[in-house]
């Protein structure tokens, strides 16, 4: 079955280069997605946006077809949106499923889509009505096809101002209100930069915006805020511009990287400590939870948890994130940050009822509204911030490929986990709610959790964080974090000192 291309099934999403797949490929996916929708997902509707790939037009167009011929209604926008523009078109529709045309932060030559049920519900493998993406792989081998003469109807739709209007009104920002912060816009020629530069400059900020205009050629480099050629020459214009602070996104604008007046990034982490305090204004108390992924640094979990909340550590992944936000909204969970610069939120569906439910979804427009207000308002606040994070010591996530002996990842995790408990390690495998947390968390001299009263101060600290990737083909991840830069270089060479040995195997590569 390689001729299928089953590798474009990851675990969050559908994704390949376009190069992978042919039209005969393309009209087999388009049925298979479209049987699930109308006998699995139930749907009898169905939302589809598009990035500014020059490859997802076509699926757009394809995707439409076959689903109408599925019966469904299809409401299109088909100019270049950011994906939490398109989960805000879903939240309009709330009883559609949607897809989302995009390979998020992916070199250009690549396509794919992203998924969602009705009640703007996460689809991932193994997520979602009859196992999302898993289900739509086993249709797709099956050939499925739409049979019958069915033909539903296509209904144009642009949410772009009222996106715009809800973010400003759920962030407190006004018409004006940030009048006098200048603010540096990185979007690398993605598809967020017009819901951006309009809400900015309605709310009165001075902005300098750059690469604004969608281009799939992504002719700035890949749309990837971590890959240092595409944002070097953002830092440097942050650098020499005078500005307050800076935003860099990704290209489907569901990233976003806070970036100081130096150009170096301030952690997820360290902003969510932050906005976390508007947020529950936002929730009036109601929500006092988040979550916070395996990869946050301590300080960042300690800073938090100082506003009041209760921090929960989490799995990577987005839908995986999105679906327990969802699923525990009623038990008080608020938000979550991933260190990738993702940001969740349980969204009301309508911000003066709260009653009418809320989306578990990212929106980078509401998240860069309520920092840049944030920042406004307390400066301070982010110069102390950059302050602890340039006080630590960090060797940041490095990979080790495994494509050669993919069946010894396992060993050699367990290698990894079994030197740093006898070094002494506390070893967290689990979420608080029993859940796999699918990564080791070895820590020396920290707790399993945080709340208000626990301080940093004084202690020498470590955490070493270990996973393998899910949107990567057998690759193994490591970050080691410590308060103590000898802490820092002892525990991240125990790590090389292993992966060293499969690497010389000939079992791995750096």
């Amino acid at each position: 079955m390689e001729n299928l291309n089953l590798t474009m099934f990851k675990q969050y999403d559908i994704r390949t280069r376009h190069t992978s797949l042919t039209d005969e490929l393309k009209t087999r996916l388009y049925n298979a997605v479209a049987v699930y929708y109308r006998d699995y997902a139930k749907a009898k509707s169905i939302v589809i946006g598009r990035d500014a790939r020059l490859y997802v037009p076509e699926l757009a167009e394809g995707l439409a077809f076959w689903l109408r011929k599925a019966g469904l209604d299809v409401y299109l926008n088909p100019l270049p949106i950011s994906t939490c523009q398109f989960y805000y078109s879903c939240m309009k529709h709330r009883e559609s499923a949607g897809i989302m045309a995009t390979a998020s932060h992916n070199p250009a030559e690549y396509l794919g889509l992203k998924l969602v049920g009705p009640d703007v519900e996460p689809i991932a493998f193994g997520c979602g009505p009859a196992g999302g993406i898993e289900k739509i792989k086993e249709l797709y081998i099956q050939n499925a096809k739409v049979e019958g003469d069915a033909h539903g109807k296509i209904i144009i739709i642009n949410y772009l101002n009222s996106y715009i209007d809800y973010c400003m009104k759920l962030s407190g920002v006004t018409e004006g209100s940030l009048k006098g912060t200048k603010i540096m816009l990185e979007v690398l020629n993605g598809s967020a930069g017009a819901e951006l530069a309009l809400a900015f400059q309605k709310a009165g900020a001075e902005i300098d915006i750059r690469n604004v205009v969608p281009d799939g050629f992504f002719r700035q480099g890949d749309p990837n805020p971590i890959i240092e050629p595409s944002i070097a020459p953002a830092r440097k214009a942050i650098r020499e511009g005078d500005f307050d602070f800076g935003f860099c996104y990704d290209g489907d604008g569901d990233r976003i990287d806070l970036m100081a007046p130096n150009g170096e990034q301030i952690v997820p982490g360290l902003n969510m400590s932050i906005i976390v305090k508007k947020m529950i204004e936002i929730f009036k108390g109601t929500k006092m939870d988040v979550y916070a992924d395996v990869k946050a640094i301590p300080i960042s979990l300690c800073e938090i948890a100082k506003s009041g909340v209760k921090v929960h550590i989490i799995r990577n992944g987005h839908s995986f994130i999105k679906a327990k936000l969802k699923d525990n909204c009623d038990k008080g969970y608020m938000a979550a940050e991933e260190e990738s610069a993702h940001y969740y939120m349980n969204y009301p569906y309508d911000p003066d009822d709260f009653s009418k439910g809320f989306a578990a979804i990212e929106s980078t427009l509401f998240i860069s509204l309520l920092t840049a207000r944030c920042y406004k308002e307390d400066p301070a606040a982010y110069e102390r911030a950059y302050k602890l994070q340039t006080s630590l010591f960090r060797e940041r996530e490095w990979p080790l490929h495994c494509e050669a002996a993919p069946e010894r990842m396992p060993a050699l995790m367990d290698e990894v986990e079994n030197k740093m408990r006898e070094m002494g390690a506390t070893i967290i495998k689990d979420m608080d709610d029993g859940s796999d947390l699918d990564a080791c968390l070895m820590r020396f001299n920290l707790p399993k959790t945080f709340d208000a009263n626990y301080s940093l101060d004084g202690a020498k600290w470590a955490q070493v964080a270990q996973r393998i990737s899910r949107s990567e083909e057998a690759m193994c991840r490591w970050e080691v974090v410590s308060n103590d830069p000898e802490l820092c270089k002892k525990y991240n060479d125990m790590v090389r000192e292993i992966t060293d040995r499969y690497v010389k195997a000939g079992w791995a590569r750096y």
